[in-house]
């Protein structure tokens, strides 16, 4: 006696061979490098790269995290590479509140920031989503994150949660922005994204008036950029860049490192004191003595010592031991 076997099983195994075909065949890279190998505190720090599916730019999300020496998320922001019509995921509304989750327009360096966050899962299945916001100042300079994870969340579900971020007292005051983002899991734990980011702008209270400087994200046929500044008292040490996107279903990474120093700190110890002092002073003494001078004083590497140093190094010294 023949078996009958279901139709539906034919379909399943067809169903099953072309998504394994088109795995197969889709190539997904991403690129990404920083502008220079290493940055004084203060410096403005550009990230770029590009999305490609078999080697040809292609639209995506990238999702970029910057950690720094210590393991502390500097930057965790979303960049699309071109159009894309269907997400994963969804923010739904994100803005500064109270802790009442009511709307507000203004927040003060020195104190702690609250932002309510919605998001929704449009997947068919339940998936966990991890809601991210990330504080810039004035200046664009990232000054902190807050994230909560959602597990399992069924498909169509809304989940709101208000997190909690520090402004330090130090960030510069006017119009600044926070972002959300919506990721699997963190960034450099292989976390991808699942929603275009949303950004907050709000009044920023602060001691010191910033330069209107914001941090600039663009991605446009394929390629993606992201700049920020480094607080003065960025740590010293190596940061390191991750950069993530999935795209039908295949996930790519990469990562990129880079320098954080302290301009006019010449022995490398991490700090400015006296003896950065003397080891200018007596290169400064030797160059005008005709004597072999240490090129390091050189700060804005125009190949020789002169006054535009002096007022270089100066001026790091007198950032250094401001409240910046």
């Amino acid at each position: 006696m023949k078996k009958i076997v279901p139709l539906s099983f034919f379909f399943c195994l067809i169903l099953i061979s072309t998504i394994l075909t088109v795995n197969a065949q889709t190539s997904i890279e991403i690129t990404v490098s920083s502008t220079k190998l290493s940055y004084n505190r203060g410096d403005i720090v550009t990230v770029n790269g590009e999305l490609l599916s078999d080697n040809q730019a292609t639209n995506g999300l990238v999702g970029i995290a910057v950690v720094d020496d210590h393991g502390n998320n500097i930057a965790i922001r979303t960049v699309s590479t071109g159009t894309i019509s269907n997400h994963i995921g969804t923010i739904t509304s994100a803005y500064l509140s109270d802790q009442s989750t009511n709307k507000l327009t203004s927040a003060s360096a020195g104190e702690l920031a609250y932002f309510t966050i919605s998001v929704v899962n449009n997947d068919y299945i339940p998936r966990d989503l991890r809601a991210i916001i990330n504080v810039y100042d004035n200046n664009g300079v990232p000054l902190s994150s807050g994230s909560a994870k959602f597990i399992a969340v069924p498909s169509g579900e809304e989940c709101t949660v208000m997190l909690s971020v520090v402004i330090p007292s130090w960030a510069a005051g006017g119009l600044a922005y926070a972002y959300g983002g919506l990721y699997s899991e963190w960034p450099n734990q292989g976390g991808y994204p699942l929603a275009p980011e949303v950004s907050i702008p709000f009044t920023l209270i602060g001691t010191m008036q910033g330069s209107n400087q914001h941090s600039i994200s663009q991605g446009n046929q394929g390629s993606y950029e992201l700049s920020f500044k480094l607080a003065n008292r960025a740590t010293i040490g190596q940061d390191s860049v991750y950069v993530i996107s999935r795209v039908n279903g295949v996930v790519a990474s990469n990562m990129v490192s880079f320098n954080v120093k302290q301009l006019g700190d010449f022995n490398g110890d991490g700090v400015l004191d006296f003896n950065d002092i003397v080891f200018f002073a007596d290169n400064w003494i030797a160059y005008y003595s005709g004597q072999p001078w240490n090129p390091i004083v050189d700060l804005n590497k125009d190949s020789k010592l002169d006054f535009e140093d002096l007022v270089a190094f100066a001026n790091a010294w007198i950032i250094y031991y401001s409240e910046v």
